[in-house]
């Protein structure tokens, strides 16, 4: 008695049409995915080839955008109140570290100025915000 099957049938399974359902859902995932920003206020950053590695480091940001306002954590802040609000948010403390964001059209003598404040208050750990160069810029 033969239990055999005298013939073996083979099922093959297409999956072009499967990996094409995952590049499509890959490429929508690509397309539709948003990146917030941390700002939302609006600055053309200088551009620098320097790089540096962010931690997690509690600190101040203060802003100026190319009319020469001061933004102190996004929140405008007249000169007068500059300094009073870097003191509030280190709590006195000269070892906070600062970022300064100016915009590349923002005057010179806006980012002095906020210098001088912050070296009025001893506090020499400043950073300078700026964006790496686009290809092909020097």
């Amino acid at each position: 008695m033969n239990l055999r099957p005298k013939k073996r049938i083979d099922y093959l399974v297409d999956i072009t049409p499967l990996v094409d359902v995952v590049f499509l859902m890959l490429i929508f995932f690509m397309v539709s995915t948003t990146f917030n920003v941390n700002s939302s206020l609006k600055l053309d950053l200088p551009s620098s080839k320097a790089t540096v590695q962010q931690k997690e480091v509690k600190q101040v940001t203060v802003s100026i955008n190319s009319s020469g306002e001061f933004y102190i954590e996004d929140k405008l802040v007249p000169d007068a109140s500059l300094r009073k609000r870097i003191l509030n948010l280190s709590k006195g403390d000269p070892n906070m570290r600062v970022v300064l964001r100016a915009d590349a059209e923002a005057r010179h003598k806006r980012v002095v100025f906020v210098l001088d404040t912050l070296r009025g208050l001893h506090m020499s750990k400043v950073g300078i915000a700026t964006v790496a160069p686009s290809v092909g810029e020097n």
